[in-house]
């Protein structure tokens, strides 16, 4: 007996080294104490991800087994000089993925930038330290030759300035214990104003300046690269101008094209950036692109914190035409470009990953289908959160993309408009359960067909923009089959005051401009009315239907801005022009749309609670069918809207008249977030 147990013990344990074995085999470590001459084991880790992804290639190759192959990353700093490319060689397969992440429970950085310690106080005789001794006795300056920076160019900036596509700059930047430093400004909060719009056509291109009164700005005659951000025509669409001359006797400032696709309108909001006479507050910085050199004032003593320059001008990772692949577990930030890129490639997974302090957008995910953005925290972007395209809109095909379970946030502090937490393009993405707050412009926009947009929170968002929505739509009458549904959207608009002093206003769900044919159910608007807007915009759109929603001290519950038909046949020139070559498709998903030209103006608004609202609706047509409402000034049911308690313990008369449905606020928002 005693034997056989012995037999069986020494089995067991043969097995469990097998086990372990195979175990080893699938797995390659990284660590940055590690080597990139070693094999890539727990004992002997490689030292770069560029190499571990060489050895999954070689352990494919020689098919050592069929297994699913992990990179383990250990605790540490990983600083890219260039960003992290995976192709189509680099793909799993649906039995045997490839996955990327961390080790348990440690702390895994992949770093576009690089650590400063080679600076120095600004000597007595610079001209910051002799306009005010006290401010400039904290000012460094830093040497950028001694960061292997060699070439040194005049920063150029986009904004939206009327261009769906965002202009690929780059900007390397300050970060001082991990957040990132602004760029000087002038004036530090709110705007300037021009006064005028000259322009010289003597030359071979028309050249434009600007007027401005206010003597400060003669100041700077002699600064380097002056950048002018402001929102110069529309008070929806941002744009960054750059200075050629400074005139300062007629006090002009001409600007180097090219310029803003929309010009330019006096009278309206302005900002200086990267003056560096204008370092007047802790955190600010400047570049001297003819010197090299970055003055900068830190928050705190520099000698107890951490400066870092992102330098990686590329997405801190690509992933391009592979499938089957996921990263979890990992923070990618400081990069001088992007966070993430997904193009072109199906079922990648990002999972419980932190992409933050990056100068564009922190994900950005074209074509492919069923790739996933789960659990991860996306935050203080020089852009947008999260930009995502796929589907067939001639087909209908769904990308099937989900992004689920997200906290998004500080986001657009370079590009203020048109980047917001979520941008959707195309057919078929669910987004559910996340969390975005502190955003100048909209939460989400969405374009396209058959999306889903459930559970989410919102708030904080539409600060600065004018004419937007939290959620916002726009442009197309095909745009249908979108569902928004059990979303809390409360709170939006300016914090303090309307620096840009907004024409228009802000909304919860903005539907702009011929958008119909969507679905928004059961959600929560809490004062999200701004301006002319309801908390719900409808501008143009038909066939909306507006379902069980609670408004809650929004001043005006639902706007309209009807149109007539001929507008509508002018505005959706291009929009009929698809749906007719792709008629027999559209009219069997969307039955409506064979009345696409009728109907103006008809949206259902039905059984919603108006609770402590000014107006239930303003401009409202009369095609309009508004039926089973409930407004009232005292709380009907619910078990306490002052603090955010929306579920009905027992459903009352009142709303049972309009056959209310429960909303499932427990439901809303994060789900549990590492």
């Amino acid at each position: 007996m005693i034997k056989s147990i012995s037999k069986l013990s020494q089995l067991i344990l043969l097995l469990v080294l097998c086990f372990k074995l195979q175990a080893q085999e699938n797995s390659i470590h990284i660590s940055p104490f590690g080597n990139d001459q070693q094999e890539g084991t727990k004992e002997n880790p490689v030292a770069s991800i560029a190499r571990a992804v060489q050895l999954v290639k070689e352990l494919k190759t020689k098919q050592i087994s069929d297994d699913t192959i992990t990179v383990i990353l250990h605790e540490g700093v990983y600083r890219l000089k260039q960003g992290i490319v995976l192709n189509a060689e680099d793909s799993g397969s649906e039995k045997y993925p490839i996955i990327y992440k961390s080790k348990e429970g440690e702390k895994v950085v992949i770093s576009g930038a690089v650590p400063i310690d080679n600076y120095k106080l600004i000597s007595h005789d610079h001209f910051l330290y002799k306009k005010d001794p006290e401010i400039g006795n904290k000012i460094i300056e830093i040497d950028l030759r001694r960061a292997n920076i060699s070439e040194f160019k005049p920063i150029r900036l986009s904004g939206f300035g009327g261009n769906e596509k965002p202009q690929p700059y780059i900007l390397n930047e300050i970060y001082f214990n991990g957040k990132a430093m602004s760029l000087s400004r002038w004036p530090n909060k709110g705007f300037s104003e021009f006064t005028g719009v000259f322009s010289d056509s003597s030359g071979i291109e028309k050249l434009t300046a600007i007027h401005y009164e206010d003597d400060h700005i003669s100041g700077w005659k002699n600064e380097p690269n002056i950048i002018l951000h402001g929102y110069w025509k529309y008070l929806w669409a941002d744009a960054y101008e750059h200075v050629s001359v400074l005139d300062t006797t007629y006090k002009l400032i001409w600007l180097k094209p090219p310029y803003n696709h929309y010009k330019f309108e006096k009278n309206r909001p302005f900002a200086a950036f990267n003056v560096i006479a204008e370092i007047d507050q802790p955190g600010e910085w400047a570049y001297n692109y003819k010197t090299g050199k970055v003055y900068f004032y830190p928050p705190e003593n520099p000698s107890g914190g951490n400066i870092q320059l992102s330098t990686c001008k590329e997405s801190l990772l690509a992933i391009n035409n592979a499938k089957w692949i996921s990263f979890s577990g990992i923070t990618f930030e400081m990069g001088a470009a992007g966070g993430i890129q997904i193009t072109n490639s199906n079922h990648i997974s990002v999972i419980n990953c932190v992409v933050h302090a990056c100068t564009r957008d922190g994900v950005v995910m074209k074509g492919g289908n069923n790739n996933t953005i789960s659990s991860c925290e996306i935050y203080d972007l020089g852009r947008g959160g999260i930009h995502v395209s796929g589907g067939n809109r001639e087909t209908l095909e769904k990308s099937n993309f989900h992004i689920d379970n997200c906290h998004i946030h500080k986001l657009s502090r370079i590009d203020r408009t048109y980047t917001p937490g979520i941008w959707v393009d195309g057919v078929g993405t669910t987004i559910t359960h996340c969390k975005i707050h502190d955003v100048p412009s909209s939460a989400m926009r969405i374009n396209g067909n058959d999306h889903i947009v459930e559970f989410n929170e919102m708030y904080h968002v539409v600060t600065e923009s004018d004419d937007q929505g939290a959620i916002d739509m726009w442009g197309d009458p095909t745009y249908r089959g979108n569902v928004f549904r059990y979303n809390y959207i409360h709170d939006t608009g300016p914090l303090v005051n309307d620096e840009i002093n907004a024409h228009c206003g802000r909304a919860g769900i903005r539907l702009d401009d011929a958008i119909s044919g969507n679905w928004v159910y059961g959600n929560i608007f809490k004062n999200c009315s701004g301006g002319s807007f309801g908390a719900i915009q409808i501008h143009g759109g038909k066939e909306n239907l507006i379902q069980n929603n609670l408004f809650y001290q929004c001043e005006n519950g639902i706007s309209f801005t009807p149109w007539r038909l001929k507008q509508w046949k002018s505005y959706n020139k291009k929009s009929l022009e698809f749906f007719e070559k792709n008629k027999e498709l559209y009219t069997q998903s969307y039955p409506n749309l064979v009345n696409i030209n009728k109907n103006m103006n008809t949206n259902t608004i039905i059984q919603n609670v108006f609770l402590e609202c000014e107006n239930t609706s303003i401009r409202k047509p009369k095609v309009v069918v508004f039926e089973r409402n409930l407004e009232v000034d005292k709380n009907p049911g619910f078990d306490n809207p002052e603090n955010e308690k929306y579920g009905i313990d027992k459903m009352p008369e009142s709303l049972k008249m309009i056959k209310f449905e429960a909303i499932p606020f427990e439901k809303i928002g994060l789900k549990n977030l590492k």
